[in-house]
């Protein structure tokens, strides 16, 4: 495995967990039963919501959803990475993440027996990166990963990924909603991005279509969030799945074996004297 690869590929993998979605939306029609002034009812009347009618609606929903944001000082994660790309199924890996908010993200990239080839320490200005295997030291600016994955999220939008927080969602830019028995879908339209969310009907965030809005890219990525629990008083799911289309498919599957919130953690970070800045 190519370590140096496999750590980007966790960072922009992370970086599109905040997306919940679905492939369809529907209008909504409301029944409106009148009333004269000598009590006889009208013939029901159907009326299609305005877009402020729309707006409001698809707001009532995502004010629940904002009620399972995940608030937290630190956090610590093991993950088990399963991924496939145009060349079949790749050799898979496990990451340990911890975060300080605000701070600092630390990563350690290890094989499935346990030998550590990567440590990445990421902070709001850069990314620092220690390879184990080649002995080599890197420093690049937060913007690199930025450029590698083409989406301009900040430090805030990562830790937010990581712990399962929706991100790329403006409420100033929703142009339409649904529900059913099963949920609600919502669907916003950024710069960037179409941002298709599926919220079920316990206001969990349940699936998601990324469209990019620039045809020549022609990038879309749908993710899935299962198995959640709240045995840490916090509603988080323990498995997602990514589905990554471009010129290639990347498909992606992160297994949370363990996760941690508010525990005092380190995050060690020393660069050996052997070790050549590249």
């Amino acid at each position: 495995m190519n370590m140096k690869k496999a750590v980007l590929l966790v960072i922009a993998a992370a970086m599109l967990l905040g997306f919940s979605a679905c492939r369809a939306t529907k209008k909504i029609q409301q029944v409106i039963v009148k009333k004269d002034t000598v009590a006889v009812v009208d013939t029901p009347v159907l009326k299609v919501p305005t877009h402020e009618d729309t707006v409001r609606m698809a707001n009532d929903v995502l004010a629940n959803v904002e009620k399972k944001y995940i608030s937290f000082n630190t956090f610590s994660a093991k993950i088990k990475v399963d991924y496939s790309n145009s060349k079949g199924r790749q050799p898979d890996f496990v990451a340990n993440v911890r975060m300080l908010k605000d701070s600092v993200i630390w990563i350690s990239l290890s094989n499935d027996i346990g030998i550590e080839g990567i440590r990445v320490l990421i902070t709001k200005d850069s990314i620092k990166m220690l390879d184990k295997l080649a002995n080599t030291y890197q420093v690049r600016p937060l913007s690199h990963i930025q450029e590698l994955a083409q989406i301009p999220f900040t430090f805030s939008d990562l830790q937010n990924i990581l712990v399962g927080n929706p991100i790329f969602f403006s409420k100033d830019s929703i142009t339409s909603y649904s529900n059913s028995s099963n949920g609600y879908s919502i669907l916003s339209y950024t710069t960037l991005f179409k941002n298709l969310l599926t919220i079920a009907a316990d206001y969990s965030v349940t699936k998601s279509k990324l469209d990019d809005n620039d045809p020549t890219l022609n990038r879309t990525c749908d993710l899935i969030y299962n198995d959640y629990e709240s045995k840490t008083g916090m509603f988080f799911s323990t498995q997602r799945q990514i589905t990554i289309s471009q010129r290639n498919k990347l498909e992606v599957q992160l297994r949370f074996k363990d996760y941690k919130f508010n525990e005092e953690l380190t995050y060690p970070f020393s660069v050996p004297k052997k070790f050549k800045r590249i």
